[in-house]
């Protein structure tokens, strides 16, 4: 099995394993946090006074790279990784982080999920994403147990297209691995 499609179905399935939008950002996030440290460990020069001297004390317990936020300003300055992905992973922290301010256990259909999960350049929503799925008279569907299974498979499809730009962006990032920035 190629190692591209190992990642890609690790990464699948540990997104998949969350049952709430909390916990699905909690784990892209760490994902995310361990691919941009192994990328920072890529890009620097391999030779012997930096392993040793250098790198620990840029990477370690208090350096300055022991934050994820400046990892990627850095990897951005760099052009190691796109605008894009920046932003899209600085949006999932900011989501993440003020999810963790609030009590409340929200669903992908809050306006406070939906409407930044839609910033993300890799998300795909739904055609009819827009329309409010709480007003489901206004859309012909007046019956309870038809507004339920409309509401759950539209939170599912919402779910999904997360999963999967997450997935993208988070590959994107380990695929930046393979590559040797110092080559000799």
């Amino acid at each position: 099995m190629p190692k591209q499609t190992l990642a890609e179905d690790t990464i699948l399935e540990k997104l998949n394993q969350q049952a709430d939008i909390h916990g699905l950002l909690k784990v892209a996030i760490k994902l995310i946090n361990d691919s941009v440290n192994q990328l920072i460990l890529k890009v620097f020069r391999k030779e012997p006074h930096a392993i040793k001297f250098v790198i620990p004390s840029l990477v370690g317990k208090n350096g300055p790279l022991n934050d994820t936020s400046v990892c990627l300003k850095l990897l951005y300055a760099l052009g190691i990784i796109t605008r894009e992905d920046y932003e899209d992973i600085e949006l999932l922290m900011a989501i993440l982080d003020e999810l963790e301010q609030d009590d409340k256990n929200y669903t992908y259909l809050d306006d406070e999920i939906l409407g930044p999960i839609s910033l993300l350049h890799d998300m795909i929503l739904p055609p009819n994403w827009n329309y409010p799925p709480n007003n489901l008279q206004e859309n012909g569907i007046v019956d309870t147990l038809k507004s339920s299974m409309y509401q759950n498979r539209y939170q599912q499809m919402i779910r999904s297209a997360l999963i999967i730009a997450i997935t993208d962006l988070t590959l994107r990032i380990v695929n930046k691995q393979e590559i040797d920035y110092f080559p000799e």
